[in-house]
């Protein structure tokens, strides 16, 4: 009797492929929904097999990101959660952050890494800034120095969670650092070389980046220019007229009511709050470029 030989099927070859490649290839990806999340996930898993989803629509800020998770975003978050491992949050600085809630109902199994401070007995957290109505602002990233807290809160976990990447995470870790302090130079010479020093802000999102780089703010006016009242344009004219040398700073444009306002003023300074990914985005090969103005 001859003895017969039964080849496996594709589908068994494959299953038997699975089992011995290393685990690093079967990982799908990092969820994220806010632009620095986003940046530091991909920074750090460059040149490994690991992905990156940022969910949330392009043109969507983050404080709009809690309706669109409760309504159209709700079914395509829990069906990439459910391939997904980590998903990387802001919770700590932003208790609002819907990303973590809503990835655990499309997979249990997911793990929360927290960029703004580290889940552990010796957490160490980012610097935060008091608003005057006692809140937090929750634009910490825009102060660049916590850009490098984050980096190793995530780069730790990271590393834990895929620990065949070590090597290349931490490579990764120590390049997107040096570029960080770079950036840092960068902005605190060009503040210098423009003698930013006190500035009116129009904008509450620059509250961090006021604080980090030191700026004294002699005035503060949050409103939509087109909302300004006689006695809002009156005060901010008066105060151009005492100290020309003041600098407005604004995430917005320069609106036509500013314009109309202060004619021949040029001493306004507009930053990215980068809370959206908007029609740039991250660029891997560049990825401070929102940072800076």
């Amino acid at each position: 009797m001859k003895k017969m030989t039964y080849l496996p099927s594709v589908t068994g070859l494959m299953l038997l492929v699975s089992m011995f490649l290393p685990s690093q290839v079967m990982a799908k990806d990092i969820l994220t929904t806010t632009p620095v999340t986003y940046m530091l996930a991909t920074q750090l898993m460059k040149g490994t097999p690991v992905t990156t989803t940022y969910l949330a629509p392009k043109r969507y800020g983050i404080e709009r990101l809690g309706n669109w998770f409760a309504t159209k975003g709700e079914a395509k978050v829990m069906a990439e959660a459910q391939q997904a491992t980590v998903a990387i949050t802001l919770r700590s600085l932003w208790p609002q952050d819907p990303l973590f809630a809503y990835a655990r109902q499309g997979n249990i199994k997911m793990i929360e890494v927290d960029a703004s401070q580290s889940i552990s007995p010796r957490a160490k957290g980012i610097a935060t800034v008091q608003l005057g109505s006692g809140n937090t602002s929750i634009y910490a990233w825009l102060n660049p120095n916590n850009l490098s807290t984050m980096l190793s809160i995530v780069s730790d976990d990271l590393k834990r969670i895929w620990p065949e990447q070590q090597q290349v995470i931490e490579k990764n870790q120590q390049k997107l650092l040096i570029d960080i302090r770079q950036l840092i130079n960068q902005q605190q010479s060009i503040l210098f070389d423009k003698g930013i020093d006190s500035v009116v802000l129009l904008s509450d999102q620059l509250e961090d980046f006021a604080s980090a780089n030191q700026l004294f703010v002699v005035d503060r006016q949050f409103k939509e220019a087109l909302n300004w009242t006689a006695e809002d344009k009156a005060q901010l004219k008066a105060l151009i007229e005492e100290s020309p040398e003041l600098w407005i700073l604004t995430t917005r444009k320069v609106s036509a009511q500013l314009k109309q306002l202060l004619p021949e003023f040029e001493h306004i300074l507009q930053v990215n709050s980068i809370d959206r990914w908007g029609s740039k985005g991250i660029s891997l090969e560049n990825p401070l470029q929102p940072w800076l103005f």
